[in-house]
């Protein structure tokens, strides 16, 4: 079974991947327009969330650029809560580890980062 199928009297409940890249990316919507999802590839808007099941759980990362004069660490603390918060409710289960990595600062161009916040 996987570890997001949930039995009820009801039936079985089935949580795919893409509930994981909604929970990120309304984490991200929440930050006003200052964060855009990127793909570790650099594409922006693509799916910039990986999801990794672990023996003890599962494990996130998020890529996203953020806009110029935008705090990165207020940011990504904020995502980073969000994510744990929301998964908790709609899973029942927290990550065990988040990681939101920042690929870029977005100006006029984007400037290529690489700064990873561990939640």
């Amino acid at each position: 079974m996987n570890r997001f199928d949930i039995e009820t009297k009801l039936g079985n409940i089935h949580f795919s991947h893409n509930i994981i890249n909604r929970i990120a990316e309304n984490a991200i919507a929440e930050c006003d327009g200052k964060v855009l999802l990127q793909n570790y590839r650099g594409g922006l808007n693509a799916p910039g969330v990986e999801f990794i099941e672990t023996e003890n759980g599962f494990r996130i990362k998020v890529y996203i650029v953020i806009k110029f004069g935008t705090s990165i660490k207020q940011t990504t603390s904020k995502i980073i809560d969000s994510i744990y918060e929301n998964a908790e409710k709609i899973l029942g289960e927290k990550p065990e580890k988040i990681k939101v990595i920042v690929t870029g600062v977005a100006s006029k161009n984007i400037a290529r980062r690489h700064i990873e916040v561990i939640g």
